[in-house]
């Protein structure tokens, strides 16, 4: 079984409409500090993880790090500090072969809340049918304060599927954000065909789904 994580990218996507939407290319490309390294594996069988990708979350000016770690058949994303001690890990679940994180989108939800949306390859799972997901998960930092970093498990944003009977189909989706209800604050809009699904930022990691 090989995973080929080290030279995983984060494509990020970028909105041409918006102003605040940041595109980053050459994700991950500074090596990780070997304490956290050393950290990171111990009492673990089986490690991959990214090197850190550096940028600033809150705003200060000093860039903080982010990094994607695949260890012992789990999946972690860790946020570190401008300092490289750990501020916040976050587990994302794992259905199949080949997970990992493959893009993320960053966006100025509103002038306090800085939002993340991780896009999570699930796995590839072949038993009496083929199944392949990829979900959404959301990170939000409030009132650019590092110890309010919040994540939340989102939907399924692209589905592949083959039946026993050989049957085969794609759900892929599309993602936008749009203030709503004009109160300063951008809902994540995903649409499939002709069906959307909302879901509003409230505060402290709680989102409201309609």
């Amino acid at each position: 079984m090989k995973f080929i994580l080290l030279s995983l990218l984060f494509l990020i996507s970028l909105n041409t409409y918006s102003q605040d939407e940041r595109n980053f290319r050459d994700l991950f490309k500074a090596e990780l500090d070997k304490e956290v390294r050393e950290d990171s594996t111990e009492d673990s069988k089986y490690v991959v993880n990214t090197p850190l990708y550096k940028i600033d979350l809150d705003g200060d000016y000093r860039k903080e790090s982010i990094f994607y770690e695949f260890k012992d058949g789990m999946s972690w994303i860790h946020f570190l500090n401008y300092d490289e001690s750990r501020l916040k890990s976050f587990k994302l679940d794992v259905n199949g072969f080949g997970a990992k994180v493959y893009k993320v989108r960053v966006r100025n939800l509103s002038k306090d809340v800085l939002g993340l949306v991780f896009f999570f390859y699930e796995g590839l799972t072949k038993y009496t049918e083929m199944n392949s997901t990829v979900r959404l998960y959301f990170v939000t930092i409030d009132s650019k304060n590092l110890s309010n970093i919040y994540m939340e498990k989102g939907p399924i944003f692209w589905e592949e599927k083959r039946t026993h009977q050989g049957h085969y189909f794609q759900r892929p989706n599309k993602l936008s954000f749009v203030d709503f209800n004009k109160n300063g604050t951008k809902e994540i809009l995903i649409k499939q065909g002709n069906t959307a699904s909302v879901f509003m930022y409230l505060k402290k990691g709680k989102w409201l789904k309609f």
